[in-house]
């Protein structure tokens, strides 16, 4: 678990990730409606490794806009003790199959439910169970006046990739 003593740059960007991770259990999650307009919501997630899983009614306007889109962005985090600490990430998600997958799902809600708590709230009983995978990582932690955001890519294998930033053109909308 991270602390406010520990400076962000000298901790490993996968513990960086990891600490954030277990420190919360909420995402916005953003997706992109039909018309062309996001769409934000919040979600309990349950983290396995990097790989975010998460339950949504099959019924659901999220739903449908992740079947047309998978892509996503995800922002995690908050304030504590005065210092903001949180992830942003771009993310591909896909539904998990019925089976062993979400058989192991479950044990592992039920194995550290008191210390995870994972109380998903769909709005119908036909749910679907969702894994994020992200592919961008930007690692957010203020901990000091010289702290900035870190950006990563993230490989098939889990490993993390710093990456440049994405120059932002003020004079495109697209």
């Amino acid at each position: 678990m991270s602390s406010p003593d520990t400076p962000g740059h000298d901790q490993d960007p996968a513990e960086r990730i990891a600490a954030i991770l277990v420190d919360h259990h909420l995402m916005s999650l953003a997706t992109l409606r039909a018309d062309g307009w996001p769409q934000v919501t919040i979600v309990n997630y349950l983290a396995d490794g990097l790989a975010l899983y998460f339950l949504v009614a099959r019924d659901s306007q999220k739903l449908a806009n992740i079947v047309r889109d998978p892509r996503v962005s995800i922002a995690i985090g908050g304030e504590a003790d005065g210092v903001a600490r949180g992830l942003s990430m771009a993310a591909v998600v896909d539904e998990v199959p019925a089976g062993k997958h979400i058989e192991a799902l479950n044990r592992r809600i039920q194995m550290h439910a008191k210390t995870e708590p994972f109380t998903p709230h769909p709005a119908s009983v036909d749910v679907a169970v969702l894994r994020a995978t992200p592919r961008v990582i930007s690692v957010i932690d203020y901990h000091d006046t010289s702290a900035r955001s870190r950006l990563y890519t993230v490989s098939q294998e889990w490993r993390l990739n710093p990456a440049a930033a994405v120059p932002h053109d003020p004079t495109t909308t697209r």
